[in-house]
């Protein structure tokens, strides 16, 4: 067994999270307007529909949270685009753009307990073949234009993402391998029907509207879209812009969700400003001039050395290392199999027995961290069994023999018998890595091997993974409670770019693991399919992984609160649960305090951990795992 924890990063693909099997929601009568009535005429008659919901699971945040308030934050890229889908939609910004829009799909799951909730949907029901649901929809939701939110919004939005006008394939591919049918059975009755019964069926047939009023699908969709604010369901709507320095969300006036159950304690502020500021250390010092309220401390450099400063040691801001429980996203270097040198297979594997894993986690990353191995790292769809190839010359030489480069050059990089050098460039988004990649690229020179280092702005670091424009590249995806390994390799994706695919892998063998995976009943033939998938992708060798973590790391003034749990326990990023708040009192009296020089009581508390997680992995470590 292996230590299972994550790196703290940021974007994840549909918000929805976590378990089928946790499933345990009760019957309900529902009210008349779910009879016929609700029904065109002809349809399936749903009166005698044993309807079931869920509305005895806990608050996912505080119900007494203050609101009002502004919450300052930043983003280390202005928007490529405020579309939701297409070309360049999942950059950096995506995550405060879906947290508005495609966040709020029919059911939830509740990030804690891991069951299902109602969101737009009040009620639903499986049916017995495992591919056909029946939704309810909350006649209270509207969009943020006030229209009201309709069955025929659903249909649109599969209209809308099978379209050619979005250019988007993994949408496209998606909605056309997943669902045979859409219906509105009235206003605020839905049914839903897969392509194929899914053990899974509320997670894989759980659906986001978009607007019908407002999109007009044509060859100008995109153009026209893209830097226009999306009409939402949530509670916010992008109110101002200024291009290259920042975005703003303000609330909506009596939001139609506001008094919902599992609403309560989210999405308490009235306005959110977001700073585009490219260099985490610049946005660091933001922090300290009390310009930004909130920074999450990616680098544990920062977060061991770099936090004495003097709004943290007179207690006007606080730092917290929270624990959480989450599935791990992938998070390390992409090869990109399309690239010549990356097409050795041989070569591949050196690169992987060149990283020196421990040495830069004592050394860099002050024993911070641990490594990554499996793809589906923290399911039960790792596979256990493998082991990271670890720091080995030898085994890095001898593949490098097998690639070709038998001969070492007058600068010592190793040469095939054409003269092409083991040589390659090295993408990344972010400065925070120039240090721990520059220690890489003098172990690989010593091995031979000459990586040039690339530092782009983070956007189009990432837009040149969705384009295959790189040859090895810093990645890092979120990920729900489910793996979904065919966007990321499948075949599918091959004759296409702008999909999550960015290493261009698929095969026979692989995509039919990755069907038995998807649509097999039986679960002892999804695991066994997934480990032998997920042993292929590491002796691939074209994702080399790097580091996690088991918490998040935040430096925040003393005026933003959070529940006394902190945060839900399936949390992974701020935007994706909004439980924390501002007391706009409380902030004048911390800015007089600096004012003044004027220190409070310092929070000695570092450490939350509010379900166990920390003990868990200290036990890990005790028995001597990785």
């Amino acid at each position: 067994m292996r230590t299972r924890t994550t790196l703290d990063v940021a974007a994840f693909l549909l918000g929805t999270l976590l378990s089928l099997a946790a499933l345990q929601v009760r019957a309900a009568a529902i009210p008349g307007l779910l009879g016929r009535a609700d029904l065109a005429a002809g349809e399936v008659d749903l009166s005698t529909i044993e309807w079931e919901t869920n509305d005895d699971q806990p608050f996912i945040g505080d119900p007494n949270a203050p609101k009002g308030g502004t919450f300052r934050s930043w983003l280390a890229a202005y928007p490529l685009t405020f579309r939701l889908v297409g070309p360049d939609s999942n950059d950096g910004f995506a995550a405060w753009n879906r947290s508005q829009t495609t966040d709020f799909t029919l059911v939830r799951m509740h990030p804690t307990t891991d069951e299902y909730i109602p969101c737009l949907a009040t009620h639903w029901k499986v049916m017995d073949d495992q591919r056909t649901i029946y939704y309810q929809l909350d006649p209270d939701a509207r969009w943020s234009d006030g229209k009201p939110i309709t069955a025929e919004d659903f249909v649109f939005a599969l209209e809308m993402l099978s379209s050619e006008y979005i250019i988007d394939p993994f949408w496209n591919t998606y909605v056309d391998e997943t669902y045979e049918s859409v219906r509105a059975l009235g206003p605020h009755t839905l049914e839903v029907v897969g392509k194929n019964p899914s053990w899974r069926p509320l997670y894989d047939l759980n659906l986001f509207p978009l607007p019908k009023h407002v999109h007009e699908l044509n060859d100008e969709w995109i153009r026209k879209n893209n830097l226009e604010p999306a009409v939402g369901v949530g509670p916010y709507v992008i109110s101002e812009t200024v291009n290259g320095q920042k975005v703003v969300f303000s609330k909506i006036e009596d939001w139609w969700g506001a008094d919902k159950r599992y609403f309560q304690g989210l999405y308490n502020v009235d306005r959110i400003e977001l700073m585009v500021i490219s260099d985490p250390d610049r946005a660091f010092d933001f922090f300290q001039k009390g310009e930004i309220d909130f920074y999450l401390v990616g680098s544990a450099k920062k977060w061991a050395t770099g936090l004495d400063v003097r709004v943290l040691e007179n207690g006007w801001a606080k730092k917290k290392r929270i624990f959480v429980e989450y599935p791990q996203g992938m998070q390390g270097i992409a090869f990109n199999l399309t690239k010549p040198i990356f097409q050795n297979k041989d070569f591949r594997k050196a690169v992987q027995y060149a990283f020196d894993f421990h040495g830069l986690n004592h050394n860099l990353m002050y024993d911070a961290y641990y490594r990554k191995v499996s793809a589906f790292e923290g399911t039960e769809y790792e596979n256990t069994d493998l082991a990271p190839y670890g720091f080995d010359p030898k085994k890095c030489r001898e593949h490098l023999a097998a690639a070709g480069y038998t001969t070492r050059g007058s600068d010592g990089i190793f040469v095939d018998e054409s003269g092409r050098r083991a040589s390659f460039t090295l993408v990344y988004g972010s400065r925070a890595w120039s240090a721990f990649f520059t220690v890489m690229k003098q172990t690989w020179e010593k091995l031979g091997i000459d990586v040039e280092l690339s530092l782009l702005e983070p956007g189009t670091a990432f837009q040149r993974g969705l384009e295959r424009e790189y040859e090895a590249l810093l990645m890092s995806r979120a990920t729900g409670y489910y793996p979904a390994p065919h966007q990321y390799f499948h075949s599918d994706f091959l004759s296409s770019t702008n999909n999550n695919n960015i290493w261009a892998f698929g095969s026979a063998v692989t995509d039919s693991l990755i069907d038995v995976y998807r649509y097999d009943m039986s679960k002892e033939h999804r695991l066994d399919a997934m480990h032998r998938l997920d042993a292929i992708i590491q002796d691939e060798a074209f994702y080399l992984p790097l580091f996690q973590a088991p918490y998040i790391r935040l430096a925040y003034f003393d005026y933003v609160g959070f529940p006394e749990f902190y945060v839900p326990k399936r949390f992974q990023q701020i935007e994706e649960w909004q439980v924390f708040w501002v007391d706009e009192e409380r902030r004048a009296e911390v800015r007089a305090a600096m004012d003044r020089g004027e220190a409070w009581p310092v929070d000695e508390a570092v450490d939350a951990d509010p379900y166990g997680v920390k003990d868990a992995v200290e036990r890990a470590m005790v028995e001597g795992e990785r």
